[in-house]
């Protein structure tokens, strides 16, 4: 019988992701001279009529998001969406902390795009360093809605995570979602490389 659980493997993802929001709370420090927290209360893995239903209770029509595509042993897009106000929140803590009480909205996108990436790609390339699953990221984008997350979820046979992330910085709290689409056969990878690292941790 496997000694592998849905349990251990939820576990071991929610240790992949912490580490690569630690890594992405630490960068934004640098950048910020604030101190930023970042943590993720809850992760999930949605089918598809879930992941419609999820986001319409966070991130209504109307939201500001981060994608980045990526393939390789992972295929798929990952977005950090906020709704406006907790975007707001963000943003003014930041920005604040750099000694601008306001910013245009260049400004303001170019901060959340900034955010976008350091996330992101701190939590995918967690993910990828602890579990032996390289990916090449390909050019980020930004909109005002999850359409294009949502349009690649349609193309593929898909299954996304699904993580709240919540920032706390100064007297500033801002809640994002982190979703992560993979191509079905990603997501096998991804279920095979956290069972080989649980048997080898177990060995």
């Amino acid at each position: 019988m496997s000694a592998v659980t849905l349990e251990s493997r939820m576990d071991l993802l929610s240790e992949c992701v912490n580490i690569g929001l630690g890594r992405a709370a630490e960068a934004l420090n640098r950048m910020c001279a604030t101190h930023v927290v970042l943590s993720a209360p809850e992760i999930r893995v949605l089918s598809r009529p879930s992941l419609t239903e999820a986001t319409m209770g966070r991130c209504p029509t109307v939201c500001e998001g981060v994608f980045l595509p990526f393939v390789g042993a992972m295929r798929g897009m990952t977005a950090l969406a906020f709704a406006h106000g907790d975007a707001t929140n963000l943003v003014t803590g930041l920005t604040e902390a750099l000694g601008m009480p306001e910013v245009s909205e260049q400004m303001r996108e170019d901060t959340l795009r900034e955010v976008g990436n350091v996330v992101l790609v701190g939590v995918l390339g967690a993910m990828g360093s602890m579990l032996g699953l390289h990916v090449d990221y390909q050019p980020l984008s930004t909109a005002k809605n999850l359409g294009p997350l949502l349009a690649m979820a349609d193309a593929l046979c898909s299954v996304t995570l699904y993580v709240r992330a919540n920032f706390t910085l100064a007297r500033y709290m801002a809640t994002g979602d982190i979703l992560v689409v993979l191509a079905q056969e990603g997501f096998d990878a991804l279920t095979a490389a956290l069972d080989a690292k649980i048997l080898e941790n177990i060995g």
